[in-house]
């Protein structure tokens, strides 16, 4: 626990507790955290992590968030596999038709994997309006596209 919230700390920091109890409250259904670890020498090391969170407005979609990998790791394609998994998850096994994501500076890497632009989305109450963050570029994968790809 202490690796991933270090590593999730380093991009976006916030306090240890809250980082915990995000961890924490991850189970098989809706938030999921997923950690991509390595075994070096019989020791575990966090290579990546993302976080998916349920859309109150749309059950059949998900958020993603906070996705990152580990400075040292970038650039080996960790980042792509942990995002197939994340699609692997969200599509087979809980059978949604969307995933969502915001960034700010890797809408290349995120179109290389099939995500396309779309309007800013409200991830936290139940009402369909939009949210109008414009520091963030918003963007889609559909459960069609996906099998098409795979």
């Amino acid at each position: 626990m202490d690796q991933c919230i270090a590593l999730i700390n380093a991009e976006w920091p916030r306090s240890y507790t809250a980082r915990l109890w995000s961890l924490e409250s991850s189970k098989e259904t809706l938030p999921t955290s997923f950690v991509l670890t390595t075994s070096v020498k019989n020791e575990t090391i966090v290579l990546a992590h993302a976080k998916l969170s349920p859309i109150p407005a749309d059950r059949d979609a998900v958020f993603v968030e906070s996705v990152v990998v580990a400075r040292e790791h970038r650039g080996q394609g960790i980042g792509r596999l942990l995002m197939q998994e994340v699609e692997r998850h969200c599509f087979n096994c809980l059978h949604l038709k969307k995933i969502y994501l915001s960034t700010i500076d890797q809408e290349a890497f995120y179109a290389k994997l099939g995500y396309k632009l779309c309007s800013a989305i409200n991830i936290f109450g139940s009402r369909p309006t939009l949210n109008k963050s414009t520091k963030k570029i918003w963007m889609f994968k559909s459960a069609n596209s996906w099998t098409s790809n795979e």
